[in-house]
């Protein structure tokens, strides 16, 4: 009777207190690396290298990245995300785009989305080897690193492969109005539902990561696979690499609403998080007003506890921001303030912090810019330290701030172009759109602390809440509360 009591007694104790989720991404700040983009180690690997041609490969690899990893420590990073490694298809596809505007139309899988056998490193990124190194080396920093991987097809013309044939459709098998079936771009489409390509999919990539040491996967084309899918996934990787293995997926166009069902059975750890993005444009542009933007950010979060929405700003797949602000540093400095004031892990594509600013693709995929440092294919392409700088401070308060990271979000104020919201009990966050510099009347804000400066994201300020600079955010610290966690 007694412990039947107390079977009870712990039952709604964890109804009431759940267990937190080990795999928790609210703390980390994630770096993405295009490994071909990023750095040359080895060129005695450079195989279909074309700087000419931006569909070609630049000669990246493993090997190149592990070298540089101060270039991410410093910037205060936690977590990289590396694009895939596996082995890619040998031959070119002509790209859809035709004679491209460098005169070239050859489209290699510089990428490392379109495999030709998920259970080999391809030699122009590296070898295991160079990738455990890699990990190794993160390690010793206190960096995780996370590896792209690909579940859902393999790269153009594998249907033919007869090792593959009978594991893909294509063609006539493939079906626009069902993205289990759709065929993503025309690539051969993984028959996931047969069990012995389960077993290659999972032993392939639960293998590597065991072998090397990786802390978890970026998962790639998400909603193309399904929920049965993720959770027999689920249930090999925790036994096998940890509770603490993180997943992170890629469901286009995701947010709170699309997150819900790959929350609710523990299918992902956090998703990217489409929509923080898509707002940030609307409120540069004045599509969106202060306010409106206000309204979205307390309530974009409302996720499972334990989950996460990881903001960004750019990815591989979009035109860089800084590119969709026409080079306004001073606004990219204003909606980086946002994305590392607001919860989930923010997401910095490779030099998006030194004003990296492709257009429109291929040119969204454009080597890391080195300046004056010897690092190929990078070297010479200039890049501005002084918004690195601006990364690097925003991170480091961050960092010292738990509030900036919790779930605790309140508006303050907001109007046609101002927004402050409170995080937490100890930090403020001001936001001013216009053009103009704006002093919001006495009495506007409530005065329950002595407010200090902490950062401004045009460097400089009059230091006081309600001091708006034009085009600017600022951060704010309550000065009788302590840094630290």
């Amino acid at each position: 009777m007694i412990l039947r009591k107390l079977l009870i007694a712990f039952m709604i104790l964890s109804a009431v207190f759940p267990q937190v989720k080990a795999a928790n991404m609210a703390d980390e700040i994630i770096y993405f690396v295009m490994v071909d983009r990023f750095a040359d180690g080895d060129p005695s690997n450079n195989q279909d290298v074309d700087l000419d041609n931006p569909l070609a490969f630049a000669g990246g690899d493993l090997v190149g990245l592990t070298q540089n990893l101060d270039e991410i420590a410093s910037l205060g990073a936690t977590m990289i995300w590396i694009t895939p490694v596996a082995l890619q298809i040998d031959a070119p596809i002509f790209s859809e785009f035709g004679d491209f505007a460098t005169g070239k139309g050859d489209f290699y899988p510089h990428h490392g989305y379109w495999a030709k056998d998920l259970g080999a490193i391809d030699p122009r990124y590296g070898t295991e080897a160079d990738l455990k190194a890699l990990v190794d080396a993160a390690h010793g920093q206190g960096i995780k690193v996370i590896l792209d991987v690909v579940y859902n097809h393999l790269g153009y013309g594998m249907e033919h492969d007869p090792a593959f044939a009978k594991w893909l459709r294509y063609g006539d098998e493939c079906s626009g109005n069902d993205p289990i079936i759709s065929c993503l771009s025309g690539l051969p489409d993984f028959k996931t539902e047969l069990p012995e390509v389960r077993e290659y999919l999972f032993e392939t990539q639960l293998g590597l990561a065991e072998r090397v040491g990786l802390d978890g996967f970026r998962l790639d084309t998400v909603k193309h696979v399904t929920h049965e899918f993720w959770q027999e996934h689920r249930d090999l990787v925790d036994p096998r690499l940890g509770e603490d293995f993180i997943l992170l997926g890629e469901v286009w166009d995701a947010d709170r609403f699309l997150a819900r069902d790959y929350f609710a059975n523990d299918e992902m750890d956090g998703l990217f998080d489409f929509s923080f993005r898509d707002r940030v444009i609307k409120l540069m542009s004045g599509v969106y007003d202060a306010a409106k933007f206000g309204r979205y950010l307390s309530k974009r979060h409302n996720v499972a506890e334990g989950y996460s929405l990881a903001s960004f700003l750019s990815n591989h797949d979009m035109p860089m921001l800084l590119s969709m602000l026409g080079g306004n540093t001073q606004d990219l400095a204003m909606a980086a303030t946002i994305m590392m004031t607001i919860e989930g892990p923010p997401v910095i594509p490779y030099g998006e912090e030194v004003g990296r600013r492709g257009g429109v693709w291929p040119d969204n995929r454009e080597v890391m810019a080195w300046g004056t440092q010897d690092i190929l294919p990078g070297a010479g392409v200039a890049r501005n330290e002084g918004l690195r700088q601006v990364f690097v401070d925003l991170i480091g308060l961050r960092k010292s701030r738990a509030s900036l990271r919790g779930g605790q979000f309140e508006v303050v104020y907001s109007d046609e172009s101002v927004l402050i919201y409170r995080r937490g009990g100890d930090v403020m966050v001001s936001i001013n759109i216009s053009d103009n510099d704006i002093e919001l009347p006495l009495g506007t804000l409530p005065i329950e602390a002595i407010w200090n400066l902490a950062f401004s994201s045009i460097g400089s300020s009059t230091g006081k809440l309600e001091m708006l600079p034009a085009r600017s955010a600022q951060i704010f610290v309550n000065a009788f509360q302590t840094y630290g966690e």
